[in-house]
Formats: structure tokens, sequence, C-alpha cells
């Protein structure tokens, strides 16, 4: 997989997650819907799952109840909902796996990608979650663009240590510097943000650069967009920890 179509799947994926998360929960749970549609769309590639169409409507389907549910949930913790979603879609996963059985020999391995791609996506809610909990709003900007920036720095160089501690450094620099911009957010709790985001990027990216058997782009962007989705549960604990 190509580390840059991986790093601008990532970026864009932030920077629209950024500026939806501005204007409101609502249009950042459009956001977030979105980045679920393509990433179900590569995660069959990604993860080697032979029945490609079970598999991204499984990934869909669980990114889909999660958001749904966090955005309709009328009272707090809204991420419980979330639960919920992953305990519905991996029933579906074993009843769809008895009705369109995969090649033998490949039966636990589908089940276990298409229920680990939805938990995936099915993070995404979290950065919904953080958006209506109140004083964590400009956590989600602040987060998405600590991801912005250590997707860029990952590509800077030919090294990947190099880019890891560049990626992680500029992530936490950006939380950081994002927390004496916004008034909600204290520079500690930005830092915080920043260094899991950048290391939910950079875990990422290394295990998908280490798949070299790989070549698909489907794959690549779905791995950009897994880090990104990923985050939101780290921006929603950072909310808790740092803003309260």
């Amino acid at each position: 997989m190509n580390p840059s179509t991986r790093a601008t799947a990532a970026a864009v994926t932030a920077v629209t997650l950024a500026a939806s998360g501005y204007f409101g929960f609502r249009w950042l749970a459009v956001a977030v819907l979105a980045a679920t549609f393509f990433l179900a769309i590569g995660w069959p590639a990604l993860t080697w799952t032979p029945n490609w169409l079970i598999g991204s409507s499984i990934v869909l389907v669980g990114g889909a109840l999660a958001s749904v549910g966090v955005l309709l949930g009328e009272d707090e913790p809204f991420l419980r909902h979330m639960v919920v979603a992953l305990a519905a879609v991996a029933v579906l996963a074993l009843v769809l796996e008895i009705i369109f059985p995969s090649p033998p020999g490949q039966v636990v391995t589908a089940v276990a990608s298409t229920v680990s791609g939805a938990a995936v996506a099915a993070a995404g809610a979290a950065w919904i979650a953080a958006a209506r909990t109140p004083g964590s709003e400009d956590l989600v900007v602040a987060g998405a663009a600590a991801l912005f920036v250590a997707a860029i720095a990952s590509t800077l160089t030919s090294i990947m240590w190099i880019n890891t501690l560049l990626a992680i450094a500029f992530g936490t620099g950006i939380g950081g510097a994002s927390g004496t911009v916004f008034e909600s957010i204290e520079w500690y709790g930005g830092a915080l943000v920043g260094l899991l985001c950048a290391c939910a990027f950079v875990c990422i990216h290394e295990l998908a650069r280490r798949d070299t058997l790989n070549t698909s782009t489907l794959a690549a962007i779905s791995s950009g967009i897994a880090s990104v989705t990923l985050a939101g549960s780290f921006i929603y604990v950072g909310g808790r920890i740092g803003v309260g």
C-alpha cells in the first residue's frame, strides 16, 4: 500500500471532520457517516475478507448504527449507544456467515475481520459523542487538526522511525497549541489529545506498511480513514479527562 495514499486519506478525513465539527455535531455526524462509507468499501481489501459485499455491508451497518444512535441519544453518556450497535452487528455477522458461508478455512477470519471492521467504524461515533459533550466541542477540532498534521508529517522522509517521531511531536504540539486558542481546553488537555491522535495514526500506519503484499488503493484509503475513526475514542476520553 502506498503510504502517501494512506496519509492523504487520513488528512482529508481529518480536515473534513474539523470543518464539519466547527459547524455543529449534526454536520459532524454527516462527515462521520461519509468516512464510514469509504472505510467500509476498502475494509475487505485491507483485511483480505473473502466475501467483499458482506464484509463491506457489515462494516457500514456497524458504523451507521453507532453514529445514528449517538446522534439521536437524548441523554449522556451518548457513547453507550455504540455498544448496542456493536452487539447487533456481531450477531448480524454470524448470521450472514451462516447464510453466505466463506470458503473452507476462512470462516473464522471472515467473521473476525468484519466484526473488527464494524468496531473500527463504530469508533467514529465517538467524534459525535465528544461534540455533544458540553465543554468538549473544541476538542473535536483540536484532535482533527492534530491528526492532519501527524498524517502529513508521516511522509516527510523515507525513514519510518523519523516520520513516526515527527508525527507524534507535531501532533502533540498542535494539540497543545489548540489548548491556547480554545478557551474550553487547557494546553495539557489539548496536548494529551494530540498525542493520542498522533499515536492512533502512526500505529495503523505502521501496521499497514508491514503488509507488503497488499497493493490495493482501496485498502490504503481504508487504513487511513481507520486511524481517524479510531482516534474518535481518544478524543472522547481526552474530553472526559482534560475537560471533564
